[in-house]
């Protein structure tokens, strides 16, 4: 019993140590998919960041304080409806110089223009009494009148209108910045607002800095509403003077204007254009008072440009790329190309439409140009992945091909290898058959020639399905007639009729000859012939018809068989497929309407089938008339 017990201990031992292999193989199988996905995940995240570094770096050179390519592309918009424009114009203030317009032409010319040269009491106080009139909300005067103007006595009535509670008048700086204060200030200020107008290094004016004023910025004091301390505030360039509701000076003052225009809204005084020194500004060269006009409708609709902290856009970059790294992965090169021109334009688009509604900066250069870079990256990415995969498929399908080959090969070989000896078997049958001493082995002499023959009918079929299969399989067209094919296919198995006492029906019209293949078609028909006669009943009938319809010949074979079950006439059609109702007593390789379908479709044609159970098939084929290339076709 020992030895017994050591053999099973040791088979047990050898089973455990192959279950060990096995989970080993499996875990190895694993770890490779595994490392794998971790590979590609890591290098697409690596690649990712960069991209996204490189955006980060592409933000720093993008507009993050000037926006004057947003202003001129986005064009003008309108501006707040409570600002109205006074101009004062030079032949108000100093009439003398009415009738000598080609000198002041000249002055104009060599010279440049002070506020003090706008200065005429009697006017000044005729225009806002006027304007005081009209019951307007304020009177923003934007020229400084103070020293400049001397020492200019008003009477008590002139100083209740210039020193009027809505009146606010312009401080400045000198050129020693020293504090100006307007002539007409009040004891605390409350009526001045000091203009302060600061340039970028390249001299364009963008930002006011609240926080730099000693008193109250000239805006703030003007509409009475407190600038947001926030550092610098970026001007939302609008409109230009053309767009801003205007009137002028001369107008008001002879009373030439609707004073119920004025009622309710903020006033601000100005000079025409070229009287005073033009400031440059991302919609181009400005007077002072209609730069004053932008910050004014900025302060009263609160449509400064703000932009977010810089983590934000950090975080948006970060999304927008990683988003454009997924797509450029995960679909072929033609889609991804069409989809990121579409998400870069989307991506410009949005930046766009939240600058002018929310009046909020998105980065635009930053994220284009950050698209346009993952693209470089991840596509030459990709196209190292997709380089991979074409090599491991050619690898892969050149293993394919040599499998196949072998396959094909050791069939072929088997194949023709057992030609021979059936051959021989069927000779000896033969032989035998014919000889009076064996006739009481004819019955099983009998079963053994049957049984040849179907063994010789199933390698014959295994060599055709090899050689259509072949790369080098070729039709051969020539011209023949489809109902000598008929009837040489009948003739040809009219004893397998005989012997199951089936009778053959011909019903063939006069056809034309057409351009076929003749081996190929006669296997059509000799498959179909026998598939029918095979599972038809004995003592019943196979009717066979050809006919000509338009451009086409046709050809049916119709059986009196049990018929094909619905679910399965699309399935007789498929290699090695058969009736779901077969059983051993009907023998075949399920390759016969397999090839008769491959056969046809070759020459341009179709099959078909028609069946109930219980009333028998009918399998038809088509042909056309017409060729177009008439030369043989490889196939």
């Amino acid at each position: 019993m020992k030895p017994s017990s050591d053999r099973a201990s040791q088979g047990l031992e050898n089973s455990q140590a192959q279950s060990d292999l096995r989970s080993r193989d499996r875990l190895d199988r694993r770890w490779t998919v595994w490392s794998r996905r971790f590979y590609f995940r890591r290098a697409l995240i690596v690649r990712t960041l960069l991209c996204w570094l490189a955006s980060l770096f592409l933000l720093m050179t993008d507009e993050v304080n000037s926006y004057d390519v947003r202003f001129n592309l986005r064009g003008l918009r309108p501006p707040t409806d409570q600002l109205v424009l006074v101009v004062v114009d030079d032949t108000l203030v100093l009439p003398e110089f009415e009738n000598r317009t080609n000198r002041l032409q000249e002055v104009t010319e060599i010279t440049q223009f002070t506020d003090s040269f706008f200065w005429n009491r009697e006017v000044w106080h005729r225009l806002l009494k006027s304007l005081l009139e009209a019951e307007p909300e304020r009177i923003g005067v934007s020229l400084h009148f103070g020293d400049n103007i001397g020492n200019n006595h008003v009477t008590p009535a002139e100083e209740l209108v210039f020193m009027n509670d809505k009146i606010t008048w312009a401080a400045t700086y000198s050129h020693t910045e020293r504090l100006l204060i307007p002539a007409f200030a009040r004891i605390d200020q409350a009526n001045v607002g000091l203009l302060l107008l600061d340039k970028d290094d390249d001299g364009i004016v963008r930002k006011i800095f609240p926080d730099r004023a000693v008193i109250p910025h000239f805006v703030q004091s003007f509409v009475q509403k407190p600038l947001p301390q926030d550092g610098s505030l970026k001007i939302n360039f609008r409109a230009n003077k053309s767009a801003i509701p205007t009137v002028r000076a001369s107008d008001i003052i002879q009373g030439q204007y609707d004073a119920s225009f004025l009622k309710g809204k903020l006033i601000l005084i100005a000079t025409e254009n070229g009287l005073q020194a033009s400031l440059q500004t991302p919609l181009g060269s400005m007077s002072r008072g209609e730069l004053l006009a932008q910050m004014v409708d900025n302060l009263v609709e609160n449509r400064w440009i703000r932009r977010l902290d810089w983590p934000y856009y950090a975080v948006y970059l970060l999304v927008v790329i990683s988003f454009a790294a997924i797509i450029i992965t995960s679909f072929p090169q033609s889609i991804s190309v069409v989809f990121l021109l579409w998400f870069a334009t989307m991506t410009v688009a949005l930046s766009a439409w939240v600058f002018d509604s929310f009046y909020i900066w998105l980065p635009g250069f930053a994220t284009s140009a950050g698209l346009a870079f993952t693209w470089f990256i991840m596509g030459g990415f990709q196209a190292t992945r997709i380089e991979q995969k074409n090599f491991e498929l050619q690898r892969e399908r050149h293993a394919s091909q040599e499998l196949e080959q072998l396959k094909n090969n050791f069939v072929s070989l088997i194949s023709h290898d057992l030609k021979t000896p059936i051959a021989k078997i069927q000779s000896v049958v033969s032989r035998l058959l014919n000889d009076e001493r064996t006739q009481i082995w004819r019955r099983d002499l009998e079963i053994l020639q049957s049984s040849g023959e179907e063994l010789n009918k199933y390698i014959r079929s295994i060599l055709s399905l090899l050689r259509v299969e072949s790369q080098a399989f070729r039709i051969f067209r020539e011209t023949a007639d489809l109902n000598e094919l008929i009837e040489e296919a009948i003739h040809q198995l009219a004893p397998l009729a005989h012997e199951k006492n089936i009778s053959i029906e011909k019903n063939l019209e006069p056809l034309f000859s057409a351009e076929f293949d003749r081996t190929l078609i006669k296997e059509v028909v000799i498959n179909l012939l026998d598939n029918a006669i095979k599972y038809s009943n004995s003592g019943s009938q196979v009717k066979i018809a050809s006919f000509e319809i338009d451009d086409s010949l046709h050809v049916e074979v119709t059986d009196q068989g049990r018929g094909i079950a619905p679910e399965d006439i699309e399935r007789v059609w498929q290699k090695f497929a058969r009736g779901s109702g077969e059983d051993l007593r009907s023998r075949g390789t399920g390759l016969g309407l397999y090839l008769v379908r491959y056969f046809v479709e070759l020459h341009g044609g179709k099959v078909s089938l028609t069946s109930q159970l219980g009333h028998g098939a009918t399998f038809s084929f088509s042909l056309p008339l017409v060729v177009e290339d008439k030369a043989s076709v490889v196939v």
